[in-house]
């Protein structure tokens, strides 16, 4: 197996205190046969602000970030559909996910899934962390 270089690594921000968001994490590693994707625990606020100083840290605990090796930023939905190009097994969906009808409905699912996932973790029994590390409440 190849491993590509940190120039060529996408880097993917992830909630750390989040089984929903560590279970995808894990999810994604196996997913990802070509060590494209660098999974970096949000929690590490020290580490992702030397990183990537652009990202704020109550955005990046709302919804994945994940940061091309070009720089560019992808959150929510975006980021997900943006890695899915490397996972070998999905690389054919790809092009499905950018169709306006799935984009309009993956942004919705996933943005509803992102407010809700400390009581979605709760559902399965999971501890959640602390007020510290919760997401904007929605406006």
């Amino acid at each position: 197996m190849t491993v590509v270089s940190n120039s060529e690594r996408v880097a993917v921000l992830y909630d750390g205190m989040c089984a929903l968001c560590v279970n995808s994490a894990r999810l994604w590693r196996m997913l990802d046969w070509r060590k494209r994707l660098e999974f970096i625990d949000v929690q590490d606020w020290e580490r992702v602000q030397q990183r990537f100083p652009q990202v704020e840290r109550s955005a990046a605990l709302g919804a994945i970030h994940v940061i091309g090796s070009d720089g560019a930023l992808y959150t929510g939905y975006d980021g997900v559909r943006y890695m899915a190009r490397f996972a070998p097994l999905l690389a054919w969906l790809t092009p499905l996910l950018y169709l306006p009808p799935i984009t309009w409905l993956g942004r919705r699912v996933y943005a509803w899934i992102a407010r809700r996932r400390y009581a979605i973790n709760r559902l399965f029994g999971r501890a959640t962390c602390d007020e510290a590390c919760r997401p904007p409440s929605r406006p």
